[in-house]
């Protein structure tokens, strides 16, 4: 019997419209390009989803076709040459190589580029395209993916995370891969999808508790039953500003009456979440602030500045949290951070030691915060930047930041980085010499991925209401494209639940 043949290949960025920088090949390759066999090295996706792919293979004994694997950190919109140049080389890739039976792709799914909302349809469909009809192509996807009609149209079976914070990344990989072999070995499914004219702050909501852990229990129940084989509740990074998007559940089941009916059920269920999705009402950078002050825990609370994370493609420069703590220089030990490589240049020029005043912020979406004057800040370290992942989520695994320069304003410690990456992770302040157990108030530009290191450390963990690109307000963002009704612009019903239907 001929051995099995299935190329592997992805392209991972999270983008986010109101970002105005675009992405550049030179932004993935900070984090990770690697081409051919590169690929198969386990110290480059140690851990990640094409790590999950290869171990499935190699249980089953396919021939793995490397061919391009690419990601980068949340940001704007893709670059339109980052699209093409990967495309090229994986078309290459798929030509050039002899007889596939399959594709395995790993995508993020919220993937927008200068000209296209939708460069993850782009890419599966191009995919389709060259190796035809007859390839299975199995695609894994963040929780946070738009999955349009022209993904599912082009992927024989796609699966996303089932954790936020995510912590499956290993996981979907092994998921998307399975179902995959199964097709191979005469064991096809079919895949339904339900769209739900809906978007969610991200912050508002864990796969840990509340409302969307039990629809998921209740999806994995039926996994484990055997009622069905897979599933993924998709919702929607909602700082897409595109014509093309919904939150979508996807169901894998042998039976295609079992897959719709099962994916019209969870997608009612999630529709009556949609209020509890939003979370609850934010709180303003004062009353935090008040809350640190009265703390006698002997931990910090977190002040949550969701707006400018940058792991949801915001920006990373706001100054907006530093500039109402700067009254409180003496009185509470604070973190904070910001993104700002006009003042890491100047701190580099200084040195260590040096006292001088720095305008921080606002550098690289000044219409979104202004700038702040921290007057005698002490250049307290300098830094090349990198760091590695203290976890749960991505444990191990190498980062980059760019120069780093930790000032001092009193008992402020300001973390500032060429480029604000992984700032839910502890170590983006460990590995810098700030210690966030140690301080009264640690600010921390992340949604919800922070939680899974900083909330058995944290005597409050505060949503606040702050500036950004990913403002946790949404009818406050400035969309233009984003269709019409979509709760929660507009008040929706089950009928605007789209039909539940399987495409291949």
């Amino acid at each position: 019997m001929q051995t099995k043949r299935v190329l592997v290949c992805g392209l991972v960025q999270e983008s986010n419209s109101f970002n105005p920088t675009l992405a550049t090949l030179e932004d993935f390759a900070e984090y990770g390009i690697y081409e051919g066999n590169e690929i198969l090295d386990t110290d480059n996706n140690r851990g990640a989803t094409i790590d999950g792919m290869l171990k499935v293979l190699a249980d089953e004994k396919i021939t793995v076709v490397p061919a391009v694997s690419m990601r980068s950190i949340s940001g704007g919109p893709v670059a339109d040459d980052v699209v093409e140049w990967f495309l090229n080389k994986t078309i290459a890739a798929i030509e050039q190589s002899a007889k596939l039976d399959g594709v395995l792709v790993s995508l993020h799914g919220a993937t927008m580029s200068a000209s296209s909302g939708d460069v993850c349809g782009d890419i599966l469909e191009k995919i389709r395209q060259t190796a035809g009809e007859d390839v299975v192509i199995s695609a894994s996807f963040d929780l946070h993916a738009n999955i349009t009609e022209k993904i599912i149209k082009n992927a024989d079976y796609v699966s996303g995370y089932q954790t936020y914070p995510h912590l499956d990344h290993y996981e979907v990989g092994l998921r998307a891969a399975q179902l995959l072999a199964a097709h191979l070995n005469d064991n096809p499914a079919k895949v339904a999808r339900v769209e739900i004219p809906m978007i969610a702050p991200a912050h508002g909501y864990t796969t840990t508790k509340g409302g969307l852990a039990k629809l998921m229990a209740r999806a994995e129940n039926m996994k484990n039953s055997g009622k069905i084989i897979d599933y993924s509740i998709f919702q929607v990074q909602p700082w897409l500003d595109t014509q093309d998007m919904s939150s979508t559940i996807i169901i894998t089941a042998k039976d295609e009456e079992i897959a719709l009916t099962v994916a019209a059920e969870l997608a009612k269920d999630e529709f009556d979440l949609r209020h509890e999705l939003l979370g609850t009402p934010l709180i303003e950078i004062s009353e935090v602030i008040k809350k640190a002050l009265n703390n006698k825990s002997g931990k910090p609370v977190v002040l949550v500045d969701s707006a400018d994370s940058p792991n949801a493609g915001a920006c990373g420069d706001s100054a907006a949290v530093l500039e109402a703590l700067l009254p409180y220089r003496s009185e509470l030990k604070c973190a904070v951070a910001v993104t700002d490589s006009a003042a890491i240049d100047k701190a580099f020029e200084l040195g260590v030691g040096a006292t001088a005043d720095f305008t921080l912020g606002a550098t690289i979406a000044p219409k979104l915060s202004n700038p702040v004057v921290v007057k005698n800040a002490v250049v307290k370290s300098l830094h090349d930047g990198t760091f590695y992942m203290y976890g749960p989520q991505e444990r191990g695994q190498l980062r980059n930041i760019g120069k780093t320069a930790v000032l001092q304003a009193g008992n402020i410690l300001i973390n500032v980085s060429y480029h604000g990456k992984c700032e839910g992770d502890i170590a983006f302040y460990r590995s810098f010499g700030i210690e966030p157990e140690l301080c009264d108030l640690v600010c921390v530009k992340a949604c919800t991925s922070f939680r899974a290191g900083y909330e058995s450390i944290s005597a409050e963990i505060c949503n606040t209401n702050t500036p950004g690109a990913a403002g946790p307000v949404l009818t406050d963002m400035p969309y233009e494209k984003r269709p019409k009704p979509m709760f929660p612009f507009e008040e929706i019903t089950e009928e605007h639940i789209s039909e539940a239907k399987c495409y291949r």
